[in-house]
């Protein structure tokens, strides 16, 4: 039979700081949820924006008349790499303690970085915040409250449980 290993006063006084600072299943679920259902909630933005911006070229185009159609044959696997490049907003990423996995007992403050196609404007950041409260409400359920932080460019998404 072998001997069970002894923990070591050192190995016990790790596993107990790490016990003291890494967060609970809660705490980690709460913010999984959170950065979910923002990110799911900016892609309806994105969606969203990109509808408008067609529906205002299609009527652009169509008091341009005097233009020949073009070739509608040429269109495919092409079609969706333009759409995505032509995106108002490109996508979102996870950074800071989020992305890395870092997180201690007690950070809430997480960060997403918004990635755009071009450089993002003050009424675009308002566009997006104004946007962002209707998608939230719709994706989920938890009511989140939403400020806009112009100086910083930012907005930022607080969970009001």
């Amino acid at each position: 039979m072998r001997p069970m290993r002894i923990f070591v006063n050192d190995d016990r006084h790790v596993m107990a700081k790490h016990s003291s600072v890494y967060p609970t299943q809660e705490e980690l679920e709460a913010v999984q949820n959170m950065v979910s259902h923002t990110e799911r909630a900016l892609k309806a933005v994105s969606d969203w924006i990109d509808e408008q911006e067609k529906g205002s070229s299609e009527q652009a185009e169509s008091d341009n008349m005097d233009v020949p159609p073009e070739d509608d044959s040429k269109e495919g696997a092409g079609e969706q790499k333009t759409e995505h490049m032509t995106r108002t907003l490109r996508g979102v990423m996870r950074v800071g303690l989020v992305a890395k996995g870092l997180l201690l007992k007690g950070d809430l403050d997480l960060e997403l970085v918004l990635l755009c196609k071009e450089k993002p404007t003050t009424a675009l950041l308002d566009k997006v915040a104004d946007n962002l409260a209707i998608q939230l409400a719709a994706v989920t359920e938890d009511k989140y409250e939403i400020l806009q932080s112009v100086d910083d460019a930012a907005i930022v998404i607080k969970n009001t449980k």
